[in-house]
């Protein structure tokens, strides 16, 4: 009798389990999240995961590609990308996948609704009294904060552009910042410092001196990366570079994005790459993007197989004496059957046509 209870049990239990995958199998695998603005990059949002989020344990910063996505205010009427801005508490609805990198990358994303907009956030939190804020003690028109109390967006910033040589600014909390960054050196001795701003009537002259260790010197045998950041008193002229040394000195800047927003996770002296990462698994195409300072402006690249015969080749368009930033499709042929791709990438010298810089980016294909 025992025995015919639990086979009974059983078969309940067998036909409770069926029904419940039956009843899920018609489910969307499409989730969403609550998240804060960080950056609008106008294709892309940095944003931080709500607290007790599933996505937050993934990553607490996460760029979300938005390009095709149908952007939503709280009243469910379609807004533009320039709508959504910094602070704004949003819902993103994606396809369950993020990109394990940092920050993190989701590119299934099909709708942003901002929940509550920056201003509303402010008005919410206001008690009545004004809140206080710490006047900043600006001397020769500038301010050296102090690198570890930095905000963590600045932060980032910063240790995300070290290896390049380039002049950027950034808003953020009301503050100017200026970042001169002089990349890679070969040992300790090497230093940059703003000794001075001076407000011009069409323009802001930061005034910068450079270092690098004497002859004969001792000095630290590593790897470092100069920099200088300051906030500015002036938050409106265009600014301007001036090597108190050497005044015909020009200073590198950056040409189609505003600022360094992603880590560099490949690169040779001369081309830096943001995507792709390294052994990163890819389907279809794969999405390039990096900067680039090179030889008529121009990137070629090369899509390798495993015994290095190459696939597909084809060049895209940075800039020449400054960073410029650039961004390819390159599709993957449907009729490779391998397992391992290498996408190189490389300046033509205008000398020889050897190939110089290059980078090299090993890939998995599903």
């Amino acid at each position: 009798m025992v025995t015919r209870y639990i086979s009974l049990l059983m078969c309940v239990m067998v036909a409770l389990l069926a029904l419940t995958g039956c009843s899920d199998s018609g489910e969307s695998n499409e989730v969403s999240f609550k998240a804060i603005v960080l950056e609008n990059n106008q294709t892309h949002l940095l944003v931080e995961p709500e607290e007790g989020s599933s996505e937050l344990s993934s990553a607490d910063r996460i760029m979300v590609s938005v390009s095709e996505a149908t952007l939503l205010d709280s009243q469910d009427k379609e807004i533009t990308i320039d709508d959504i801005k910094s602070g704004d508490l949003v819902q993103i609805d994606y396809d369950g996948q993020i990109a394990e990198s940092y920050p993190a990358q989701i590119s299934g994303c099909s709708r942003v609704k901002v929940l509550q907009s920056s201003d509303e956030q402010e008005g919410d939190d206001s008690d009545g009294f004004a809140q206080e804020t710490q006047e900043i003690p600006f001397e020769k028109g500038f301010y050296r904060p102090d690198f570890d109390s930095l905000p963590e967006e600045i932060a980032n910033w910063v240790n995300y552009s070290l290896e390049i040589p380039c002049v950027q600014g950034k808003m953020h909390g009301g503050d100017r910042y200026v970042l001169i960054t002089e990349g890679m050196k070969p040992s300790g001795g090497y230093e940059v410092k703003v000794e001075e701003v001076l407000k011009h009537p069409d323009r802001l002259e930061v005034k910068v001196k450079s270092t690098s260790p004497r002859e004969g010197e001792p000095v630290d045998t590593m790897i470092t990366c100069p920099f200088d950041l300051i906030i500015v008193e002036e938050d409106e002229l265009p600014l301007a570079f001036t090597d108190v040394d050497d005044p015909d000195r020009y200073f590198m800047k950056l040409l189609g994005l505003e600022k360094i927003d992603r880590p560099i996770v490949a690169s040779s002296d001369w081309i830096k790459i943001f995507s792709p990462r390294p052994e990163e698994k890819i389907e279809g195409a794969i999405s390039l993007a990096g900067i680039a300072c090179v030889f008529e402006g121009n990137v070629s690249y090369e899509l390798l197989a495993e015994d290095n015969n190459v696939l597909h080749k084809g060049f895209t368009t940075a800039a020449m004496g400054d960073w410029g930033y650039f961004e390819e499709e390159i599709p993957v042929p449907a009729d490779y059957n391998g397992d391992r791709l290498i996408l190189q990438l490389y300046s033509v010298s205008g000398k020889d046509g050897s190939k110089m810089f290059i980078v090299d980016i090993p890939l998995y294909l599903p």
